[in-house]
């Protein structure tokens, strides 16, 4: 979706006129109570506030208390449809669909609003800087330090962020588990940005994550039947909409 489109879609989600305020709960992270801000017309009322001068935009979340509910009901329905394939499958494969399941079971999603929050870009330009309506929640914390390797592999979890690494620099001591592609992962930014990078021998390019990116290793192509269409896209679309830690 093209970041007009994106827009479009957030301003009519937050149409009721100008004068309108939303409700914002903020979530400053490292444990600290949650803030909540009121008469905020515009996004720009919201980013500019002093309390959140230090945050680390490109990981903030902005989203709508509606569209969570729309998020939490799908991701459900992802958990479950994994804990029927793993069922099916059986064996080595089902036991790394679980372990995929149990992975996703541990992250929260909401109604991810996908736009730039940078305060600058939304005070100089006006269709960064949509009104707001509603209830919303806010996650804002500081720049992490490392990236979280995900998926069909035998040892997810963090690993130390080290500027200039690659993606597959970051797999080296990772094995694939069985149905996972070998050739192709995928880079979850923390602004919502997803990249396919390639990894394996014959095709391996330098794509570099951002510190509290996710490195996603998914399902390969060649085990794919109608009952695994969409299912990698399923599971970025959680992987996107996830809360940060």
């Amino acid at each position: 979706m093209t970041t007009k489109l994106i827009l479009a879609s957030l301003m009519l989600a937050f149409a009721g006129g100008a004068c309108a305020a939303g409700t914002i709960t903020v979530y400053p992270g490292n444990s600290a109570p949650p803030l909540t801000v009121t008469g905020a017309e515009r996004l720009a009322d919201l980013v500019t506030q002093p309390t959140l001068a230090h945050s680390w935009w490109p990981g903030t979340v902005i989203s709508e208390r509606q569209s969570t509910a729309v998020a939490e009901q799908q991701h459900q329905k992802l958990l479950a449809r994994l804990a029927a394939l793993a069922a099916d499958r059986g064996g080595d494969e089902g036991a790394a669909i679980n372990g995929l399941r149990t992975q996703l079971q541990a992250i929260r999603v909401t109604g991810r609003q996908l736009v730039n929050l940078d305060p600058d870009r939304v005070r100089v330009n006006p269709e960064s800087n949509p009104p707001l309506l509603g209830e919303y929640s806010l996650w804002v914390g500081q720049k992490p330090t490392t990236v979280t390797v995900m998926g069909l592999v035998s040892a997810p979890g963090k690993k130390t962020f080290a500027p200039g690494r690659s993606v597959d620099e970051y797999l080296d001591d990772v094995s694939t588990l069985s149905g996972g592609d070998r050739s192709y992962a995928w880079v979850v930014y923390p602004d919502g940005k997803t990249v396919k990078a390639p990894v394996a021998y014959w095709n391996k390019r330098h794509v570099e994550p951002m510190p509290g990116s996710i490195i996603f290793v998914g399902f390969a192509d060649h085990i794919f039947s109608s009952a695994w269409d969409g299912l990698n896209e399923q599971i970025l679309h959680s992987l996107t909409h996830r809360i940060p830690d």
